[in-house]
């Protein structure tokens, strides 16, 4: 099924989420921290190209206008995590989240909160209209 690489690529990340939020924890190891959210941020550039081949690109050539308004939704959302993402950076530098570890983590837990939501989206709504046009080529194959 065409989703289970954006569920695989978002298990991973929730995951490298889950370690960066334990490796804000003192004592900190600034370079473990650095590079874990380098993998992470290069791990979401893996999503957005892989959700835009497999889910956005199919939802939007539907020609259904409510699967495009879904695609859209999908846009939008990851535009907000995007802007949130670029935000929690420029706030968070190292020497920050060493002098703050605490609020840090609280940040991580917030940015991961938003994640599993954006998660849960994609599971009732978009993931669902994604199958629905994969049934209907399958029952009304083009000709």
């Amino acid at each position: 099924m065409p989703v289970q690489s954006l569920r695989e690529i978002t298990r991973d990340i929730l995951g490298m989420t889950e370690q960066i939020l334990r490796a804000g924890t003192p004592p900190i190891d600034q370079q473990h921290l650095a590079d874990l959210r380098k993998k992470v941020a290069l791990a979401h550039n893996d999503f957005f190209a892989e959700q835009e081949r497999v889910l956005l690109r199919p939802l939007r050539q539907s020609g259904d206008p409510a699967l495009a308004a879904i695609a859209r939704c999908c846009v939008e959302r990851d535009l907000e995590g995007r802007q949130l993402g670029l935000v929690h950076y420029q706030r968070w530098t190292l020497a920050r989240i060493v002098d703050d570890p605490a609020g840090y983590r609280e940040e991580v837990r917030n940015i991961l909160r938003w994640m599993e939501a954006r998660v849960v989206y994609a599971e009732q709504t978009a993931y669902p209209a994604l199958v629905k046009i994969i049934s209907s080529t399958q029952r009304h194959p083009a000709v």
